[in-house]
Order: C-alpha cells, then sequence, then structure tokens
C-alpha cells in the first residue's frame, strides 16, 4: 500500500489525505492506518467534521494541524465544518445529516485540499471509510486516486455486494424471514445477515449510504480491509 502510494506523488514525501465519518467506531481505524502509514514514511492529513474534532481534541492534547512525527514520517489533523450552529438537532437525525454532510464535503474537501497545495504539500491521495462515498467522487473530480478502508468483516463485505447486485435471494417485505445463500459463506439466518440490509431496520439512511459506496467501487484503486490478522 505504502509503495503504491508513493509511485503515484512525487517526492520528497507523499500526502495522503483522509477522512472520516464522524462517529467513533469509524474513526478509530481510520486513524491507526493512518498511523502506520506515516511510520513508513508519509505525510498523513486526518479530518472528520470540526463537531468531532473537538471531542477529539479534547481528549488528546497532542492532536495538532502542525505535522506530528509518527516513526519516519508524520501525521497532522484539519477538520471540517459541516456549516451547522453549534448543537443542532440535525446532526442526530441522520436523514438529514448524511444528505447536508454530502453536499457540504463536496464544497469543503476541494478548498481544503487547494490549500494544501498553497502551503507547499500538494495532495496525491484520498483514503475514506463508509458512509461517505461522495469522496470517491471528489477525488475522481480532481483527479487523484482514492482508495476506501472497510471497517466490517470481509464477510459483511460479500453480503453487502451481494445484496447490492441481486446476486442471491436476500429478506425483503414479503419474505423478511428466509434465510441468505451466498457461495463461500455458511448459510445466513434472516438475523444474521447485516441488520441494515433487512427490510426492517430503521436505519434506511446508513444502508442507502453504504450501498452509495458499492456502487463507487469502481472508483478507487484499491479497497483495504481493517481485519484482526
Amino acid at each position: 500500500m505504502v509503495s503504491e502510494i508513493e509511485q503515484l506523488c512525487n517526492p520528497p514525501m507523499a500526502h495522503v489525505f483522509m477522512i472520516s465519518f464522524p462517529g467513533q467506531g469509524h474513526i478509530n481505524p481510520l486513524l491507526r492506518l493512518g498511523k502506520r502509514l506515516a511510520s513508513k514514511g508519509l505525510l498523513v492529513t486526518f479530518s472528520t467534521t470540526a463537531t468531532l474534532g473537538q471531542v477529539m481534541r479534547s481528549a488528546n492534547d497532542a492532536i495538532s494541524d502542525e505535522p506530528v512525527p509518527v516513526g519516519d514520517g508524520f501525521i497532522r489533523f484539519e477538520f471540517m465544518e459541516d456549516g451547522l450552529p453549534e448543537r443542532d438537532p440535525r446532526r442526530e437525525d441522520l436523514d438529514q445529516y448524511l444528505p447536508h454532510l454530502d453536499s457540504v464535503g463536496r464544497q469543503r474537501v476541494p478548498e481544503m485540499l487547494a490549500r494544501q497545495a498553497r502551503e507547499g504539500r500538494p495532495v496525491c491521495c484520498l483514503i475514506n471509510n463508509p458512509f461517505i462515498p461522495w469522496v470517491s467522487d471528489v477525488a475522481e473530480e480532481l483527479g487523484l486516486p482514492s482508495a476506501m478502508l472497510w471497517v466490517q468483516s470481509c464477510a459483511s463485505f460479500l453480503a453487502y455486494y451481494y445484496y447490492l447486485h441481486s446476486l442471491v435471494p436476500y429478506p425483503d417485505e414479503s419474505s423478511p424471514y428466509i434465510d441468505v445463500n451466498i457461495p463461500s459463506m455458511p448459510l445466513l439466518k434472516w438475523d444474521e445477515i447485516p441488520s441494515f440490509l433487512h427490510p426492517t431496520t430503521p436505519y434506511g439512511v446508513l444502508r442507502r449510504a453504504i450501498l452509495g459506496q458499492f456502487k463507487n467501487l469502481s472508483k478507487p484503486f484499491c479497497i483495504l480491509a481493517d481485519t484482526p490478522r
């Protein structure tokens, strides 16, 4: 992964810009990857929304917009304003917040990357995690390579892929309790598939967001998986 990024970038130091969905279960795996890449000699900028950035700063005084040494490279943090007032209830309503973040992110991220170039730190690769598939669109529009970090199991990745492409039957409103038979996997009962894929899920907006990323799988140059091995 590091050598591939370095081949895409010009010396002296490849600059990778990471953008995370504002949720702890997404931030932590992407941040671990960022530190790993930095330790191998890259400059990594980690970004999420400014609201989550405040939480991160309050928990760790070392978080800075200035590059901090990590192994042979550096990591820095730059947070994105989402354009909502403090304590705005729309942040708690994903049906409203995800489309808003999509709209704002498509504008703010190019501005942030342009500023990096002006300051002598041009970005050569974007990496995002699920729920913000628009990052792949931004990268493509700017002519930048991108990668996506999948933060769930490889089995769940396969389940989403088969669901999106209708490769096997899944529970639906007319047959909510059928088993799912995905090749190379054990037979899945209706309550063993990813919960977002079940017709009774109250989080249809998250299902649409994840499937939006799968529809964009042709855009990243690689898909990374966060596994215990």
